[in-house]
This record gives structure tokens, sequence and C-alpha cells, in this order.
């Protein structure tokens, strides 16, 4: 079995994922446990660009997961409020970080007297704001939809278990991305509260429902263990005959995600056949997102240019308003990653933080610290993201991955990651919104460009 395909592999090798050696340095689980604004139940996070940096999270978002097992009989349920943020969503995954269910904000009925603010015509700053979610202890009644669009029917329950699964063991995450200035990192709300009714009919919360639903969750995998070992890396990236800025091209070419042996093919250059994007190559993603990528490297330029045109979102980070239709996206971001080796993000920049033209044209600049041109910058009209010295985050320290996140698209867009089918057609469904990249020789050769840059 080569490699991508083993480490794709579901249940039937997790033993053997599991033995791999984690890279160094590598956050292993027990190091994500209790971190900024966690809870008893909610004690796998923060995760996020700043704190804990582990698979690929966006800069503008925040995650906490919850690993449980439930009492035979007992019920879980979350109260919770709705954050002040652009997004908000729960999401139960298998031990391998693959979708089972997802809930976005705007699916969530409220409680009675409540509101839901990501909802059209609702303000965005309502009061009442609250809402009950049960954790259903069965698989989904259908599979995850891998390609989510807005307006997705309204539910009030997240399937935990994945098909066939005999551990008992459940993982949830809860995400807030770009919570409005000045509320912090839960969107100026309180995680989701979890509320236990046992089968006599007790009901606990607080200390005594995390004494009876965490008791085995350190049975949970180490996350770093999950992630490409440094030699398996290296016998990927420095294969015989391939040049010194391999995996990537002199011009960035992008690859949507789709499942984990197709993820891994960029560097083993096997030909995956009719890949899925069911399972999104693992790693726990946000089934509401879609994800393209392009391998870059500094032996082609130190300074890589991104253009393209931004798709409609909404403007949330200073609050306020009432939510509108659905705009052709509800968020974008463009970030740099470093490799399979880590799957750390370096930085980030979401759509608000994009300089347009009138056309809604951006340009994009990502170089280190030391070779950003003076006029990447918001007042010259460029976005700038730094370069991760770390490189891939192993040898190759010129080495970047340059991500385009797309989330939940309009019914009627139709040029959004989440509309591509097979590989290569990238280009074909999304057109202009699909940047291109440009190598500059240094930061001087993109100055020329003057202010503002385009």
């Amino acid at each position: 079995m080569s490699l991508s395909r083993a480490l794709a592999a579901p249940a039937a090798v997790v033993a053997a994922v599991l033995a791999c050696a984690a890279p160094a340095g590598a956050q292993s689980l027990p190091d994500l446990y209790g971190g900024r604004d966690s809870t008893c139940f909610w004690n796998i996070g923060v995760v996020n660009g700043g704190t804990i940096n582990i698979a690929y999270p966006d800069a503008g978002a925040n995650y906490w997961g919850a690993g449980y097992t439930l009492p035979e009989g007992a019920t879980l349920r979350l109260h919770g409020e709705y954050p002040h943020a652009r997004f908000a969503s729960l999401q139960s995954y298998d031990l391998l970080g693959v979708g089972v269910d997802a809930l976005a904000d705007s699916m969530i009925e409220p409680d009675p007297g409540s509101a839901n603010p990501f909802r059209p015509g609702v303000r965005r700053d309502v009061t009442d704001r609250s809402f009950t979610v049960t954790l259903a202890d069965e698989p989904p009644p259908t599979p995850l939809d891998p390609d989510q669009r807005a307006g997705q029917p309204a539910r009030n329950v997240l399937y935990t278990k994945p098909a066939g699964d005999t551990t008992g063991l459940h993982a949830v995450l809860w995400r807030v991305y770009v919570p409005d200035r000045g509320t912090g990192l839960r969107g100026g709300v309180p995680l989701p509260e979890p509320e236990l009714t046992l089968a006599d009919g007790r009901v606990l919360t607080g200390q005594a429902l995390c004494d009876a639903v965490t008791s085995q969750v350190r049975r949970l995998p180490d996350l770093s263990a999950l992630l490409v070992s440094r030699e398996q890396y290296d016998a990927m990236r420095y294969r015989p005959g391939v040049p010194p800025y391999f995996p990537a091209k002199p011009k960035p070419e992008w690859r949507v995600q789709y499942n984990r042996p197709y993820l891994l093919a960029l560097w083993t250059g096997e030909t995956i056949a009719n890949p899925s994007k069911t399972g999104q190559g693992g790693f726990f993603p946000n089934v509401f997102n879609q994800y393209a990528r392009a391998a870059i490297h500094r032996k082609l330029g130190p300074v890589v240019a991104f253009r393209g045109k931004l798709p409609t979102t909404p403007r949330t980070y200073r609050g306020g308003g009432v939510t509108r239709q659905p705009t052709q996206l509800r968020y974008v971001s463009l970030c740099m990653n470093e490799s399979v080796a880590t799957t750390r993000v370096m930085d980030c920049v979401y759509d608000e933080q994009i300089p347009l033209d009138g056309k809604r044209r951006y340009v994009v600049v990502t170089s280190r610290k030391a070779d950003r041109p003076r006029n990447a910058r918001p007042r010259c009209g460029v976005a700038w993201i730094e370069w991760s010295p770390r490189g891939d985050g192993a040898r190759d320290h010129d080495f970047g991955w340059m991500q385009v996140r797309n989330m939940l698209p309009s019914p009627t867009f139709h040029h959004a990651i989440q509309d591509t089918r097979t590989p290569g057609d990238e280009r074909r469904v999304l057109g202009s919104y699909l940047p291109t990249g440009t190598y500059y020789a240094s930061k001087r050769a993109f100055e020329k460009l003057g202010c503002p840059a385009r």
C-alpha cells in the first residue's frame, strides 16, 4: 500500500497511523487541553493561528473541541447563544478527523422568545439569542455533503456517531469566525453549555457532567500522530530528480482539497483516479468551507502576488446592522500554511481586510518580513501575508502553501470552490474568482508597480 493510501485509510489502519513517529515539535493531544476560555467540557483549544496551531486553522477563526462518551441511555444537549461574529458552527467528527455531521449558525432554530441573528432581516445585535441543540448518539440519516451551500434546512439535532463506530467516543467542534470588534474570542457569549439527562431522569451540568462523560476522553488519538512523520515527509519531499523548488511550479497551480491520497499526491506524484471530496483529507475540516491550495517557493522568487476578484461577502467586524439576504459567499480568506509535516498556518487575510478596486479586484502579496515591498500595504491597495520563515515546517525553509477558503456559497453563485468537480477544472469553474500568482525577483521589482499597485 502506498504512503498516501495508508494515511488515508479509515479505521482499519488507525493503529498503524498512531504508530507513526510524530514530527519534531508537533503538538500532542494533551498539549491541546485547558487552553484560553476552555471549560471542563470544551477542553480542547482554543485552536487558532496564534495559540494552538494545528490542522490548518484559519487565523480569523477560533475553535474549541470536546471529546466525550455517553452513559447508556443518556441524552446530551447544548444550550448556547449565537455569537456576535461572521459565522459559527457545530460539527462532529470521527477519530481521524473526517466530518460526520454539521450545523451552521443559520440552520439552528432559536429558543422560544429568541431570534437567530444569522438569518435575513434579524438584527445582528439582538439581545435574546439563545438556542438548544441535541447531540444525538446516532449516525446521520444521510451522508455529509462536502459542498455545503447557504440555505440548508433548519434542525436542532447534531448527529455524532460515525457509521459503523463501536468505540463510543465522540468528537465535536464549536467554531467562531471573525468575532465582532471588542467581543473577544467567543464573540461576546459563553461557550455552549452542556446538559446531560441520565436514563433515570437525573440532570447533570458543570463538573458533574464532565465527570460522567469524559472519563475515557484520553483514548482519543494523539493528533500529532495523525500527521505525516518527518521521515515520511522527507521521503516525499526529497525524491530523486525533483527540482530544488519542488513541489512548487514556476506558475503557481491550484489544487482543490479532495481526499487525503490526492492531498499527498502533491508530493508523492501519484495519479489518483476520481478523487472524492468526502472526508476532505481529514484533520477536522470545516465542512462549510472548501479549499484550494497552491505550492510556492522562494527559489522561484521571494515575493509572490496573487490577483483575483473577490466574491461579495458580509461586512460584520464592526458589529450591528441587520443580516441581509445571502451574499455570494459567507466568508473568504487567503492563508499561508506550512505543509502536511506540521499542518500549521502562518498568516491570513480575510475578505474585510483585503483592499478592492471598483470591480472587486484585489492584490494579495506574500513574502517574508524582510522582503515586504513598501507598497504591499492597504493604502496602496495591497494586502500582505507573512511567509513563514519555517517554510514547510521541516527542512525546506523556502516552501509556502497558499490557501484560498470559500464558505457557504449562495445557491445562485456558481463560481465557488464548492462547484468544482474534478482536478483541473478549477480555472474553468471559478474564472476570475480564482487568483493568479506571479513571482517577483525582489521586493524592488514589485515596488516598481507604484501605488496603487495593480
